[in-house]
């Protein structure tokens, strides 16, 4: 029996397990379409599949705070624990649990498809035979896990103009607003794009970057296929190449908060770490977090000292997927151990715990979702990179004080447009 075990084991860690026609059934019974446990957990998780209602009248159950958050550790990750340490403003409020997502049946019936069909590649940098919906819904390896984040249901595209700050220790902020279109392109039913991701956008605010503008076209293996990226050079009216930018580089508009690799939680190649499965646990992450999105609100609301507004953010107790990378000794990295909290439901990283070079924890990121029903599904509201050193912190995509909702799945967008002429005449 010990021996079994351990072929199993190898079989797990190497990723050469597959997926047979029994454990593909289960999507179908036991398991949701997208491969997250149906049943719930007594009276913490709900089962999936509870009707969506409007619960933005619920009260907390109860909210951590720096003097209880010891009785919750078990609950709690590595990276929530420093925050509740390092600030004594920062909690947590506990909301009952709402499994919120969903996707069209279309993407379900891809996903059951791909639990049979889909494989990584020969170096695990991406993956192979797969129609648009979750890759891995039974993952078998931790990149499995990390190509269902990447890979996950966001839309087929969304349109939106949102701004992104920096706060600094002092709790004063400086905002950058953008107008974006991004295009999933897996996602498009008979797309010619060989692109997995296409990207284009311009600055409206302040004044000293507005009228610039980027176009970014993502591959999905990108240790093989570089993105490419093109700058509008507003001074001459011109698109110009972009330098090839890249897991640590530091995106200069998040004042140095943020690094290529740290947008979205997590992207780009993992080539350069080694990665592990850790244990499936129950979590307090952030999830229905509709006040945020709230159009009453002030991002002078929101964007307080050291961290963002406790009484406007939500915490469920969910499962969660853990996996962790660890820098390989022949690459450099700012960060030399990343360890990230998957949602069962979405699949999408919403909590992210960094390391420094000297394995101190540095750096908490969190993702604060919400179900939007045009859609469907869950997608973050906002996304918060703290600095437990500098005290300082970067959110991305507020929408609060823009006058249009963001808008899903409208006319798609076609590929002329995320090409240089087509970003050209975007930005006249």
């Amino acid at each position: 029996m010990k021996i079994l075990f351990l072929i199993l084991l190898f079989l797990f860690e190497t990723g050469l397990a597959k997926v047979d026609l029994s454990r593909q059934a289960q999507l179908q019974n036991e398991l949701t379409p997208f491969g997250a446990i149906k049943s719930g957990h007594g009276k913490d998780i709900p089962a999936w599949g509870e009707t969506i209602d409007d619960f933005g009248d619920e009260e907390p159950l109860f909210t951590i705070t720096q003097d209880s958050y010891s009785q919750y550790k078990d609950k709690l990750t590595a990276g929530q624990i420093a925050l509740f340490k390092r600030y004594d403003t920062f909690q947590m409020p506990i909301y009952p649990s709402h499994r919120t997502a969903v996707a069209p049946q279309w993407v379900y019936d891809n996903t059951f498809d791909n639990a049979i069909d889909t494989e990584l590649n020969k170096d695990q940098s991406g993956f192979e035979n797969a129609k648009g919906g979750i890759p891995f819904a039974i993952p078998q390896s931790p990149l499995e896990v990390y190509f269902n984040h990447i890979a996950r249901w966001r839309g087929q595209q969304v349109e939106s103009t949102f701004s992104d700050a920096v706060v600094e220790k002092s709790g004063q902020f400086t905002l950058i607003t953008n107008k974006a279109l991004v295009r999933f392109d897996s996602y498009v039913p008979n797309h010619k794009s060989k692109n997995f991701i296409s990207i284009i956008g311009k600055t409206l605010a302040p004044a000293t970057r507005s009228g610039s503008g980027v176009l970014v076209l993502e591959p999905l293996d990108q240790l093989n296929n570089k993105r490419s990226a093109w700058l509008w050079d507003k001074g001459r009216r011109r698109v110009i190449r972009a330098p090839n930018v890249s897991y640590d580089n530091v995106v200069s508009t998040s004042s140095g908060l943020r690094t290529v690799d740290d947008t979205d939680m997590i992207s780009g190649s993992p080539d350069r770490f080694d990665w592990k499965m850790l244990e499936k646990r129950e979590v307090y992450i952030p999830y229905n977090n509709d006040k945020l999105a709230d159009k009453i609100l002030k991002y002078r609301d929101i964007l307080t000292k050291n961290h963002i507004n406790s009484q406007y953010a939500r915490y469920e107790l969910h499962r969660v997927w853990v996996i962790e990378a660890t820098l390989k000794p022949k690459w450099r990295h700012l960060y030399s151990k990343r360890t990230f909290y998957i949602d069962e439901d979405t699949w999408q990283v919403v909590i992210a715990d960094q390391y420094n070079k000297k394995g101190d924890l540095w750096r908490v990121s969190m993702s604060y979702p919400k179900f939007f029903k045009e859609m469907p599904g869950v997608f973050s509201v906002i996304n918060v990179f703290h600095d437990l050193v500098s005290k300082r912190y970067h959110v991305m995509g507020l929408e609060n004080e823009v006058k249009t909702d963001a808008k899903y799945n409208g006319e798609i967008a076609k590929d002329g447009l995320f090409t240089p002429s087509g970003f050209k005449r975007f930005m006249r």
